[in-house]
């Protein structure tokens, strides 16, 4: 048992490789492609094949967007707080440099819907936000401690 200035906590401070920004993007990735099946029907039973492959197009990005976000989160966490705020907001303009880049050339593609494409992107982002929020707001601040066995 550890103690904090004198009070026997029976908590202790595990170091490993519980990191937040790895631990939420896993998740959210896995309940995006849990999720992801619903998107790519009712995307094709409303918009045909196109609906299809633009929503796939659009899951591959979100995905693709919450992994690098949380990978230079994880790097600037590691260096200092302020590298952290810098990665936070540096990937909030990756991503949109990202969706920019990945959805403005293929805009006039045989196999683009818009209308699929941003509809699944806005509802997976959210989604996923949204749902890892609520699950994960109370874990997350003590996610390092362990009780002692």
């Amino acid at each position: 048992m550890s103690s904090v200035d004198g009070v026997k906590t029976g908590y202790e401070l595990e170091q490993g490789d519980h990191l937040v920004e790895k631990v939420m993007a896993t998740h959210m990735a896995k309940w995006g492609a849990i999720a992801s099946p619903v998107l790519l029907l009712v995307s094709f039973l409303i918009w045909s094949t196109k609906g299809l492959e633009s929503s796939a197009y659009a899951i591959v990005l979100v995905v693709v967007n919450l992994v690098v976000t949380a990978k230079l989160m994880e790097i600037g966490g590691r260096i200092s707080l302020s590298a952290l705020m810098g990665a936070a907001v540096g990937g909030f303009i990756f991503d949109l440099v990202l969706l920019s880049a990945a959805v403005i050339p293929f805009a006039t593609a045989s196999w683009m819907n818009l209308w699929a494409l941003g509809l699944t992107l806005i509802v997976t982002h959210l989604g996923l936000v949204i749902f890892e929020a609520s699950t994960i707001s109370t874990r997350m601040a003590f996610m390092g401690l362990r009780q002692k066995k």
